[in-house]
């Protein structure tokens, strides 16, 4: 940088290609109340003459011709842009983007500037949305292979993901354990007590721990409750009233466990939505059935076009899931065939259906609530935190690599069935302090170490091993004898 003016050397001018800390540098310096700081240079004089070599009219601000031409600016430019221009007239820079979509409806750069300069206001006015979605029709009828648009149409119905609250409050008398579950993996220190709980009015003392035992965010967090020196008979047992708080939010959820009950709860309620397509913010479901209705035009002209094929089955998701269950299975089979590069992508949002259908289908207890998701090609098991009731799961035949990280949800659960997935271990296998039986028949296990984390398990009966590599290992059976001595191992 020249030290009286603040300007790009000739050479940097030239070459156009500015680090990260370049384009802040400038930016600190042309956006500073001292406007000596850099004499004679507006932040668009400068932009312009670094994108186009050429000498703009000061008196306009306007971006040159050329510079509105070409369209081909690195994120770094954009951003400056952003920062020094957008403020100032918001609706110039609407009119900008819209000129150069105009030229070229595939110029992601252009359709994410226009995104930025019309989400911070919040969810669209109707008719500035309909507008959008017009200028979004254009364009995937133009090309409907091109995946800028049908990201930008995914993203105009969507809000900004809502910060994490309190889902569920589950406390169990035998346990001792007061469980917080929340929609969103959070972080719950001693030096940040945004979490706290009472019980009958008094606070609790006491570590908040995750639901896997680790120091990392996470959905669910747990308390110790005092316990008794000798367990009381029922009819002697006390009620107790706990009550949780958090903070960022200020929200308070109570639950009270009457002498007779061993476990007692509070669930928000469902909102189907909100598992299919979280960040749908359009409330308005005619909007939503006039896009599915342009889709299925669309994918009778381009029936392989990727983005419709996606964007369809969110769509449908989100308006009626349960009906439209087998059309949404229907358009995510064939995006697989239209989109092979990204499989594991699809196959994960077709596992997220499918989860969340079963998760609309749970009953609210007391008593046994089995889920049950045999032989539906999963791939993930998305939304353990909206199983926390789930006492019986069932995911055999299915293609699970491994478990969820969010499995300390399900303070309930007695048994799982992941026979015949394909699983090698099983990883950070949380502690699940009811789980009874477990089958892990028909998988990969080869090694006894690998099923170590079940010694966390504290009431694990029985384990099914058969048709497993260490079913057939010499040392197998005398391994996991010695590291679950407790647990009958079925070999066949």
């Amino acid at each position: 940088w020249e030290r009286a003016s603040g300007a790009p050397s000739a050479k940097l001018v030239c070459t156009g290609a500015l680090p990260v800390h370049a384009w802040e540098h400038r930016r600190a310096l042309v956006t500073r109340e001292d406007p000596e700081a850099a004499p004679g240079l507006t932040g668009l004089y400068w932009f312009i003459l670094v994108y186009t070599g050429s000498d703009p009219p000061r008196a306009s601000g306007a971006p040159s011709s050329k510079l509105v031409c070409t369209g081909a600016l690195p994120v770094h430019a954009w951003e400056h842009r952003r920062a020094l221009v957008s403020r100032e007239d918001p609706d110039s820079e609407l009119a900008f983007a819209g000129d150069l979509l105009s030229r070229d409806f595939s110029n992601f750069s252009a359709w994410h500037h226009r995104l930025r300069l019309l989400l911070p206001a919040g969810n669209l006015p109707p008719d500035r949305l309909k507008a959008e979605l017009e200028l979004v029709q254009n364009a995937v009828f133009t090309d409907p292979t091109d995946q800028s648009a049908w990201v930008y149409l995914r993203c105009i119905l969507s809000r900004a993901t809502p910060p994490p609250r309190i889902i569920c409050v589950y406390v169990n008398r035998e346990d001792a354990t007061l469980a917080v579950v929340f929609s969103r993996p959070v972080v719950v220190t001693p030096d940040r007590p945004d979490l706290t709980a009472t019980l009958d009015g008094s606070a609790l003392e006491g570590a908040w721990r995750s639901g896997e035992g680790r120091p990392r965010p996470s959905h669910t967090w747990l308390l110790d409750l005092p316990r008794p020196a000798e367990a009381p008979p029922t009819e002697q047992r006390p009620r107790l009233h706990l009550g949780v708080t958090w903070e960022p939010d200020s929200a308070h959820h109570q639950v009270t466990l009457l002498p007779d009950q061993d476990e007692a709860w509070w669930q928000e309620p469902i909102v189907a939505r909100e598992l299919f397509w979280p960040e749908v913010g359009v409330a308005d479901p005619q909007v939503l059935q006039e896009q599915v209705e342009t889709c299925r035009e669309l994918l009778e002209l381009e029936p392989r076009s990727r983005g419709c094929l996606l964007t369809l089955s969110l769509l449908l998701s989100a308006l009626d899931p349960l009906g439209h269950a087998h059309e949404a299975r229907q358009h995510l089979e064939h995006l697989k065939e239209a989109d092979p590069l990204r499989l594991g992508f699809v196959a994960d949002a077709a596992s997220r259906l499918e989860a969340a259908l079963g998760v609309l289908g749970l009953g609210a207890g007391p008593g046994p609530v089995g889920l049950r998701l045999p032989e539906k090609a999963l791939t993930s098991l998305p939304l353990a935190e909206r199983m926390v009731l789930v006492t019986h799961l069932d995911l055999s035949g299915n293609l699970l690599r491994s478990l969820p990280r969010n499995l300390g949800a399900l303070r309930r659960l007695q048994e799982l069935d992941l026979s015949r997935n394909r699983m090698s271990d099983l990883g950070p296998f949380p502690p699940l302090p009811r789980l009874e039986r477990l089958r892990l028949d028909g998988n990969p296990i080869s090694h006894a170490p690998a099923l170590a984390p079940l010694a966390a398990c504290p009431r694990l009966a029985r384990l099914g091993l058969a048709e497993t590599p260490l079913s057939s290992a010499p040392d197998g059976p005398a391994q996991l004898a010695q590291l679950l001595p407790l647990v009958d191992v079925a070999w066949t």
